[in-house]
């Protein structure tokens, strides 16, 4: 290999790191922005106006210690606890129901973990089922072809979304995995009109379901005594009519990403984050970022994000192996997935999911297990193929 080639993997993979580092970097300004006021005004927080965004930058440099540690891990070893590291996950849902569990806005998705604090496992879920779908993939990639090896992978993501589902009441990241499962088996198989029909027959079914609620429209007082998911789409589809109830986050945050305008009013001048936008710091920080910094820092925040799933793509293109690929495209799938949900939600495209913007809003596990699993594993990808290439 010639010195330029050696050059080309050396600025990729600083490329990669610097593109996480100013992401986590813009994570941290808008957390600090949309928490600064309430926590300085908070005896819970010690007055202390940074408090969360120090716990924050405490995960994110555990995070990225976790890469520069890891990478040096040869990503295949993954492969023999694959199936353990799957039983984890599905073991750590049922921690939800027992005394460990935390619940919150209807949801049950914490444990507790005494002084270390909350743990969200569905972070943890995700990992699990990328590693393990990775591990059937390349175990079946003589049979990629037939339909029963992409059953066996709808099911692997199956389970561990029905049990998200079902004992955490966590639709959102439910879908997250499934998303994940799909895209994954979509890549790898050869079972493109199998996909397409199944994935034809669930809009369907979603449509029919929103539109059964669309034409039986509750009254205000009728919504409170229905289940919350109904009431996020009934909210979603005439948000001024509950704009009391369910309807008052969405209205919110499209009132702050219309005061923003296209050059924003500028870092921590957000009115909406004052306690009219509930969760500001987390499903709503979108929000607050186009108030504040315009449609010029969303593009920002989308561009640096697009790049970053631009250097995802070449390191799963020039995988070692399949599995290696198959990792890479996972992490690729989740960020892309759980990015277009928040950002949909912010812009009332989609009903209110309670889902995360990933590297930006405010959340220690989210964050950690980010850069610290997922992040690892592909610079660990990323590693290989330079060592791949110096070999030649």
């Amino acid at each position: 290999m010639n010195k330029r080639e050696r050059t080309i993997i050396v600025r990729n993979n600083y490329m990669l790191l610097a593109t996480l580092i100013f992401l986590c970097a813009y994570g941290a300004m808008m957390v600090f922005s949309a928490t600064a006021y309430e926590c300085g005004m908070s005896k819970d927080y010690d007055y202390d106006s940074f408090y969360l965004v120090k716990r924050q930058v405490g995960f994110m440099v555990a995070g990225f210690a976790g890469i520069l540690l890891l990478q040096h891990v040869n990503y295949r070893l993954l492969k023999p606890f694959a199936v353990i590291l799957y039983l984890s996950g599905v073991a750590s849902i049922f921690l939800l129901k027992t005394p460990l569990g935390v619940s919150a806005n209807g949801a049950t998705r914490w444990v507790k973990l005494g002084v270390l604090g909350q743990f969200q496992v569905s972070e943890w879920v995700k990992i699990c089922v990328i590693v393990f779908m990775a591990f059937l993939v390349d175990y079946y990639k003589r049979y990629l072809g037939t339909a029963k090896v992409t059953f066996y992978l709808w099911v692997a993501g199956a389970i561990p979304a029905a049990l998200l589902f079902e004992l955490s009441n966590d639709l959102s990241s439910s879908a997250v995995v499934l998303g994940i499962c799909f895209v994954m088996s979509f890549i790898s198989t050869r079972t493109e009109k199998l996909h397409i029909a199944v994935f034809v027959g669930a809009l369907v079914l979603v449509a029919l379901y929103v539109w059964s609620i669309w034409i039986n429209m509750p009254t205000p007082e009728e919504l409170n005594e229905m289940p919350f998911r109904v009431g996020r789409i009934a909210a979603w589809l005439d948000p001024d009519r509950y704009a009391a109830a369910q309807g008052h986050q969405t209205l919110q945050g499209l009132y702050a990403i219309g005061r923003g305008g296209v050059f924003g009013k500028g870092l921590g001048a957000s009115i909406q984050k004052l306690g009219a936008i509930p969760e500001a710091e987390n499903d709503m920080i979108f929000s607050v970022m186009c108030e504040e910094l315009g449609m010029i820092g969303a593009l920002v925040f989308l561009y640096l994000f697009g790049y970053l799933l631009y250097q995802i793509s070449r390191v799963m293109m020039s995988s070692p192996d399949l599995f290696g690929g198959m990792l890479s495209l996972g992490v690729a799938a989740h960020l892309t997935l759980q990015t277009l949900f928040n950002v949909c939600v912010n812009l009332a495209i989609l009903p209110n999911t309670g889902i995360p913007l990933p590297f930006i809003s405010y959340g220690g596990t989210a964050v950690f297990l980010l850069l610290g699993g997922e992040m690892a594993i592909v610079f660990s990808v990323e590693r290989r193929i330079g060592m791949k290439e110096r070999k030649r």
